[in-house]
């Protein structure tokens, strides 16, 4: 029997084709021997859209909605003839439906149960296929269901009548409202039985799509974390070697390494879930409109995949403020790296220097390989949802750039000026006045702090070798006030108040450069040679030996016990 007399037979009328005006699509794209149908409306025999308008659950019933759907499934086929496509030769394949739901009514596929039922009883076996059944917050015209679907032709010579009817996969029944019972744990009363789930390929893209919104938004936590452990390492980090956090501290250069093994994890799994999302796409059964649909009604954070990414000068796009968060990220992870690993003014710092350039080429290696691996990912992704490719352009490249170095200022605010040529400059010789154990009042009322050292703080105290406890922080003041007392002082000072200063006789002349200021008699070697002071920065290289010899001979606060002085110091905050 014919598709034709099949409909006659059940008393099936096909509306006047779908009309839309200022119509700029195809309803029936035919491709070889499948083509794609665009989202139909129900239509009254004349063309018009069929009534009752409205959201389901609120302004339209359930059953009512069922109704619209079997319209729609007849302005389908309506269309289908339209196009020229024999009917008898249509096998479907794919159908998408779309309700406009009110907040709360969850018993979409009972709607869309009416379009398939047309389906099966005018087609029969070729009538089956796979469905999806969602709710929107719209449709055109107010219409309460509209569908789209995919089908395959046959061969005009293998077309056979249509059989005998296929019953649905389970009796429909009229969709109930939510009734919950007193044993009821909270689901739904609704049947679903006979019902499909989302397709394999609609599933992967909506949690892919999830997997990319909780990364998208690591990432935004992921810079707001690392501008700030930058700033504290700005703070802390060149004068303590560490970061304190609660009770604890933390070598500053952990942070670098934990910065950048956060970043390799974000963008290696960011790139795994673009290239799910791509293969999703890359699916046959899937059509391009209902893949829109999908990021349209479920976009991820930031909305990267929105088409206004696609224009080269859209700054404001998804794409765009993703690119901006990753470069202000990557800004301030050098940042980081820099207060982690060069010490605030300290121009001896060539090792630590060479530290800070390795931690910074392998920051550079992690982005080139985020780029590499999530730029064409993200350009394949919308050129099948535009079938146009995404140009990252001039502008956006500069603009990156540019937040790079902000990120890079923003956490080291102090940087420009460390690098000025003019960044060191002499001091003295002058008299001065100690303040504490490693910092100097000088004549002019200039405070410089003995960089290279990590002093006894005033109001620390140590035990002493019988275990008794002594003002050590005092003590060590007041061993820095005698070296400079009666002899003027000569520093060689650095941005913002760090210097390196020697007590010099009235014959003595300053050191000529600048290792010369880690001499044994410079103020540094004497308060590290006395016990009251550890060496710190660079003075763990130059002045090692010192140290290590004050703590042989136990003077100082090596006779007994005490805390670094820094530690002490955290711990009184």
């Amino acid at each position: 029997m014919a598709v034709r007399e099949r409909l006659a037979e059940l008393a099936l009328e096909l509306p006047a084709p779908m009309h839309i005006p200022g119509q700029r699509f195809e309803l029936v794209h035919v491709s070889g021997d499948r083509a794609t149908i665009a989202g139909h409306l129900p239509l009254a025999p004349d063309g018009s859209i069929a009534g009752p308008l409205g959201k389901v659950g609120a302004d339209v019933t359930a059953d009512e909605a069922y109704q619209s759907a079997r319209l729609v499934a007849l302005a389908m086929l309506a269309s289908l003839e339209a196009a020229g496509i024999d009917l008898d030769r249509v096998v479907w394949r794919k159908v998408f439906g779309m309700v406009n739901a009110a907040p709360g009514f969850n018993a979409l596929p009972g709607v869309i149960n009416g379009f398939s039922d047309v389906l099966l009883e005018v087609f029969g076996e070729r009538g089956r296929h796979s469905r999806s059944a969602i709710g929107v917050a719209e449709l055109p015209f107010g219409a309460s269901v509209a569908v789209e679907a995919e089908i395959m032709l046959m061969p005009a010579e293998a077309a056979v009548d249509v059989a005998a009817p296929v019953s649905p996969p389970a009796t429909r029944e009229t969709p109930a409202p939510a009734v919950r019972s007193a044993d009821d744990p909270g689901l739904r009363a609704q049947d679903y039985a006979g019902t499909q789930a989302l397709s394999i390929p609609a599933q992967a893209i909506v949690r892919s799509i999830d997997s990319l919104s909780y990364l998208f938004w690591i990432s935004i936590a992921g810079t707001v974390v690392a501008i700030f452990l930058a700033a504290l390492a700005n703070l802390e980090g060149p004068a303590t070697g560490s970061v304190q956090f609660g009770e604890y501290l933390i070598p500053s250069g952990v942070l670098p390494v934990a910065c950048l093994v956060f970043a390799m994890f974000v963008l290696w799994l960011t790139a795994n879930r673009l290239r799910m999302l791509d293969d999703a796409l890359a699916d046959d059964d899937l059509t391009s409109g209902m893949a829109r649909d999908i990021f349209r009604l479920d976009p991820p954070v930031l909305n990267v995949f929105d088409a206004g990414s696609l224009k080269p000068f859209a700054l404001l796009s998804g794409t765009s403020v993703l690119l901006w968060i990753w470069s202000l990220f990557l800004g301030s992870a050098l940042g980081l790296i820099f207060s982690a690993t060069v010490a605030q003014g300290a121009a001896l710092s060539v090792d630590m220097f060479a530290e800070f350039l390795a931690y910074a080429a392998f920051a550079l290696v992690i982005m080139f390989y985020g780029v590499r691996q999530v730029v064409p990912a993200l350009r394949r992704i919308l050129e099948r949802l535009y079938g146009e490719r995404l140009r990252i352009g001039i502008v956006r490249i500069v603009v990156a750039a540019a937040v790079v170095v902000a990120g890079v200022f923003a956490t080291n605010p102090d940087l420009a000026q460390i690098f000025m040529p003019d960044d060191w400059r002499r001091v003295g010789p002058t008299r001065a006045n100690a303040i504490d154990g490693e910092t100097l009042l000088l004549e002019n009322g200039e405070v410089v702090v003995v960089v290279g050292i990590d002093a006894l703080r005033p109001g620390q105290t140590c035990l002493d070798a019988r275990g008794e406890e002594y003002a050590c922080g005092r003590q060590a003041t007041q061993y820095l006030q005698s070296l400079v007392q009666d002899r003027s002082v000569h520093c060689l000072v650095a941005y913002p108040n760090l210097g390196l200063c020697v007590p010099l006789g009235e014959a003595e002349r300053p050191p000529a450069g600048q290792r010369g200021y880690f001499v044994e008699h410079s103020l540094a070697a004497r308060m590290v040679s006395s016990g009251y002071a550890l060496a710190e920065g660079d003075g763990q290289v130059l002045l090692h030996d010192l140290q290590n010899e004050a703590q042989r001979k136990r003077v100082g606060a090596w006779q007994g016990a005490f805390e670094p002085p820094s530690r002490w110091a955290a711990g009184q905050r």
